[in-house]
C-alpha cells in the first residue's frame, strides 16, 4: 500500500511538472504595461473618474493574463488622460474587455470604453465610445500561455490608444486643452487680436480693395481746347473771321496795301485783290 502511495503521488507530482514545462512561463516575470511614453489628453475638467463595469466571462482567460485587459485600460486612463481645468468632471467607463479562446491555436479579444465629459452645472455635456476587437492564430504555440496572452493584452492596447485619441480629437476637441489649461481649437492653441471686450473678434477681410488709377497710365489725358471768341466787328483783314484749323502756321508779315488799291472784298472772299 505504502509502496501504490508513493508511485501516484509520484505521478502527480509528475504530471504537474510537464503541465508547467508545457507553458514555459509559468515562474516568468513580465514588465508592467506604461503608456507614459505616449503624449498625454489634457481636458478642460477637474476631475476624471475611472470605473470598471466590464461583465465577468466564465470562459475568459483574462485571469489567466499577466496583465488583464481592463487593468491595462486603467493604466492607459490613469497616465494619459489629465484633468486641466477648474471645474467639471470626466468619467472614463470600462464596457468590456477579455480574451477568449477561439479554436485550439487561436485567441479573441475585445475592449469598449466610454468617456463622459459635463461642466459644472451639468448643462454641457459630451462623450466619446471607443472599441476594438482583435484576433491572434498563435500557430504551433500554446494560445493560452501567459506569454502569449501577455503579448495579445499590448497589441489590442495599441489598438484602444489610437482610436480613443482619435475619437477624442474627433468629437471633444472644445474640451481639450494645453497642459497649461488653455482650450485648443482646430487642433492647435487659437491665437486672436484683442479687441473691445464683447466685440467680435476682428477678421481679414477678403474684398479686394479698389485703388484709383496710376496717373502714369498708359491712356493720354483729353486737354481742353481753348474757346476763342469771334471778334465782334469785322476784321479788315480778314472779315470773315480766322481760320478754324487749330494747327499752328508761321505768322506772315502782312504789309499795308498802296493807297487806292484796297476794294470791299466780296461775299465769300477771304483774300487781298
Amino acid at each position: 500500500m505504502r509502496i501504490r502511495y508513493w508511485t501516484g503521488l509520484g505521478a502527480l507530482m509528475l504530471s504537474l511538472g510537464m503541465a508547467a514545462c508545457s507553458d514555459g512561463t509559468s515562474d516568468e516575470t513580465f514588465p508592467p504595461i506604461d503608456y507614459s511614453y505616449l503624449s498625454q489628453i489634457h481636458l478642460n475638467v477637474a476631475s476624471i473618474n475611472i470605473q470598471d463595469e466590464a461583465p465577468a466571462a466564465p470562459d475568459s482567460l483574462s485571469a489567466k493574463a499577466p496583465i488583464a485587459p481592463d487593468q491595462a485600460l486603467k493604466n492607459m486612463a490613469a497616465q494619459r488622460l489629465i484633468a486641466s481645468g477648474t471645474s467639471g468632471k470626466a468619467d472614463f467607463i470600462i464596457k468590456q474587455a477579455y480574451l477568449n479562446r477561439a479554436g485550439d491555436n487561436a485567441l479573441t479579444g475585445a475592449m469598449d470604453v466610454q468617456l463622459n465629459v459635463a461642466d459644472a452645472n451639468n448643462q454641457h455635456t459630451g462623450f466619446v465610445h471607443a472599441r476594438i476587437t482583435r484576433k491572434l492564430d498563435a500557430g504551433d504555440r500554446d494560445p493560452t500561455s501567459r506569454r502569449e496572452l501577455y503579448t495579445f493584452t499590448n497589441q489590442m492596447m495599441q489598438d484602444m490608444n489610437v482610436e480613443l485619441e482619435f475619437q477624442i480629437r474627433k468629437k471633444l476637441l472644445s474640451w481639450m486643452t494645453d497642459a497649461a489649461g488653455t482650450p485648443i481649437v482646430n487642433g492647435g492653441v487659437q491665437q486672436q487680436t484683442l479687441g473691445v471686450p464683447g466685440a467680435q473678434p476682428v477678421t481679414a477681410s477678403t474684398t479686394p480693395t479698389l485703388t484709383s488709377p496710376d496717373t502714369a497710365s498708359s491712356t493720354p489725358a483729353k486737354t481742353a481746347t481753348p474757346i476763342v471768341a469771334a471778334p465782334s466787328v469785322p476784321d479788315a483783314i480778314f472779315p470773315t473771321g480766322a481760320e478754324t484749323d487749330t494747327t499752328t502756321t508761321p505768322a506772315t508779315v502782312q504789309r499795308s496795301p498802296q493807297p487806292g488799291t484796297l476794294q470791299l472784298p466780296s461775299t465769300g472772299s477771304s483774300g487781298i485783290h
